[in-house]
């Protein structure tokens, strides 16, 4: 009941919770006064006195008092006594004090248990505390009490001494705790590890431990009294550590100096293999220190380089007269700035054979700085690595290459003048074409078609082919010379595309294509209406050509300010590999074998295209044909540069 008592209610911390109990309390005893009133009349007051004791215990003076005043209200109004006035006065009086004493006497001594309480839980969750920490820590703890017997031994010295917790609590420390002097192995009495007044505490005192199954460990203990506030003895604790890694370092120290010796060895059997290293590299290596560059070290080729100039021990300042008077300054920009420099193919002279005879070589220079480990720089480092031979060699390939861009100007030269040439020909071999065509009958005297307009109809399909392929070799020659003039008009780009399908009829019947057009609505814009029709027919030939008797689908539309060319054949199509490659000059995507030309058509239409600010793509798949899309702005853009998007000509 006392426990219960001391223990804090819930409501304890709520004001209204602890003075509603002091009301309800009082309004209790009302209640069972008046039930109560024939067995209690002679003693009104034991029951409201009950409620104020309560009221206190459970809330304090507050509450105890509240239950004083409403008894007193009560009592004068429901339950007074009979009698004379002065008596009940008194009697009132009696309560006050009464109640007022034993509210002061329930709450002191509620307070009282309830620290007494608090003080006992903190004790045992302290005590709980420290028993955990004892047993968690890493060093061995062992306590004996006044008599010298063992009362706490946690995990560590359990596992030392090998003695159980169970076992050893309660047993003599002299029989858990057996300890040896280390020197004379002379067995130690359990009274030095009692502390004295000269000395209450021993700390790091050496011995060997003998567990209980007969082992030795050598330990490092400390014993310290344990007393309670009055200075009373409760005891001894003692703490021991393994110190057997101390056995072990002498050991590991002896090892560590053999490994240390044998490493001395590998950096002299490395540095001898460095060395060798240095002095056989096949690059010219100096090594220099501090602001004057004393030289430190210098390999063969390196003194090759600079003659007796720089030899160990010399100063590249006191020595550059003989050097390159740019070196100096090198070095100290190198030396101030921290900053790496770097030369490529820069010519040395020296007597790099021995004969005597000095040579011009080629050598990448490289200049850095030397730093220490903290960072801070202590000189230069300097190499040169021969490059003469890929000097030459870039020069021979230059060489070549320049040989190779006069034979491909003198063969643009050659076909520029033998398409002049072969033009003026072939115009006058088709005009007397043209001319024979029309001087002859449409047919025979036998009502046939005439012969002979079939052998001309022969010839002037291949004269147009040759005049075709003139035509694209001049404009390969104008292109590759940047004379590619362009004359900007007005075009319908619908009606442009009419005429040409028109024209390219008869070749499309011959070639067993049927051509599809779709060029509703006009098309305006402003192209050079010749160069739009080179394009329109370019991509139209190349369809039939390469339909495989399919239909050929054209069309063109406008889609804001640009306008959308489309031709798509069903043809022997183009692989992904091959579809950047077509618009290159002399490129094809098919066997020379089995389709002729030059490889030139594609190539002058994406040179047009671009010239007027436009684009061109092609999606194709083997088998499935190709589809060549060309855009083009309505309005050419400005200086006759390409517009946004769009590659400038060639």
């Amino acid at each position: 009941m006392a426990f219960l008592l001391s223990q804090s209610p819930p409501y304890a911390s709520l004001p209204w919770a602890r003075y509603g109990l002091a009301l309800l309390l009082s309004g209790l005893a009302v209640g069972f006064q008046w039930l109560l009133a024939p067995w209690l009349s002679p003693s009104p007051y034991f029951l409201f006195l009950s409620a104020v004791v309560l009221s206190a215990w459970f809330g304090g003076h507050g509450p105890g008092a509240l239950a004083t005043t409403v008894s007193l209200v009560l009592t004068s109004f429901f339950v007074r006594p009979a009698g004379a006035p002065s008596l009940h006065l008194v009697s009132s009086a009696f309560f006050t004090g009464a109640a007022a004493l034993l509210s002061l006497v329930a709450s002191r001594a509620r307070r009282l248990l309830h620290e007494a309480h608090s003080a006992r839980a903190s004790a045992q969750a302290n005590g709980h505390t420290l028993a955990i920490t004892l047993r968690s820590i890493g060093d061995a703890v062992l306590t004996t009490g006044p008599d010298g017997l063992v009362r706490f031994i946690n995990p560590v010295a359990s596992y030392f001494t090998g003695w159980r917790e169970l076992d050893a609590i309660g047993q003599p420390l002299a029989r858990v705790l057996r300890l040896v002097d280390p020197s004379t192995r002379e067995p130690l009495a359990p009274s030095r590890l009692a502390p004295s007044e000269d000395r209450p505490v021993q700390l790091g005192l050496p011995a060997l431990l003998l567990s209980k199954n007969g082992a030795e460990l050598p330990i490092e203990h400390t014993a310290a009294p344990i007393s309670d506030s009055l200075g009373r003895s409760l005891g001894t604790v003692i703490v021991f550590r393994d110190i057997s890694a101390r056995f072990r370092e002498e050991h590991e120290r002896a090892q560590l100096l053999a490994r240390e010796h044998d490493a001395h060895l590998e950096a002299e059997s490395q540095r001898e293999r460095l060395d060798t290293l240095f002095m056989q590299a096949p690059v010219a290596i100096c090594l220099t220190r501090g602001e004057d560059h004393v030289v430190e070290l210098v390999n063969p080729l390196g003194q090759t380089l600079v003659g007796e100039l720089l030899s160990p021990g010399c100063s590249v300042r006191e020595s550059f007269s003989g050097l390159d008077p740019h070196l100096l300054q090198l070095l100290d920009e190198v030396y101030r700035k921290g900053t790496p420099f770097t030369g490529h193919e820069v010519p040395l002279r020296a007597d790099f054979s021995g004969t005597g005879h000095p040579e011009v070589k080629y050598f990448d220079l490289t200049w850095q700085p030397w730093r220490g480990h903290a960072g801070e720089i202590r000189g230069t480092m300097g190499l040169c690595a021969e490059v003469t031979e890929q000097v030459l060699g870039r020069r021979e390939v230059e060489a070549l290459a320049t040989d190779l861009q006069r034979a491909l100007q003198i063969r643009d030269d050659f076909l520029s003048v033998a398409s002049h040439e072969l033009k003026t020909p072939l115009t006058s071999l088709q005009l007397q074409l043209q001319l024979l065509w029309r001087a002859l009958p449409e047919t025979a005297d036998d009502g046939q078609p005439h012969p002979a307009r079939k052998r001309i109809e022969s010839t002037r399909r291949p004269a147009e082919r040759l005049h075709q392929l003139v035509n694209n070799l001049l404009d390969v020659s104008r292109i590759r010379a940047g004379r590619l003039a362009l004359e900007h008009e007005t075009v319908d780009f619908a009606a442009l595309l009419q005429d040409v399908v028109t024209r390219a009829e008869a070749d499309a019947a011959g070639a067993g294509c049927s051509l599809v057009l779709q060029a509703n609505a006009p098309v305006i814009g402003r192209w050079d209406r010749l160069r739009l029709e080179q394009v329109v027919t370019n991509l139209l030939s190349n369809a039939i050509k390469y339909g495989a008797n399919q239909p050929v689908e054209m069309s063109v539309l406008q889609d804001g300010d640009i306008a959308q060319l489309t031709v798509r054949d069903h043809g022997i199509g183009i692989a992904p590999e091959h579809q950047a490659r077509i618009f290159q000059r002399f490129e094809r995507a098919v066997s020379e074998r089995h389709y002729g030309g030059f490889g030139l058509g594609l190539w002058i239409v994406k040179q047009i295209v671009e010239s007027l600010g436009g684009d061109i793509r092609v999606q194709s798949q083997p088998g499935q044909g190709a589809t060549f899309t060309v855009a083009l702005p309505l309005v050419p853009p400005p200086s006759g540069r390409p517009a946004s998007g769009s590659h400038p000509a060639v």
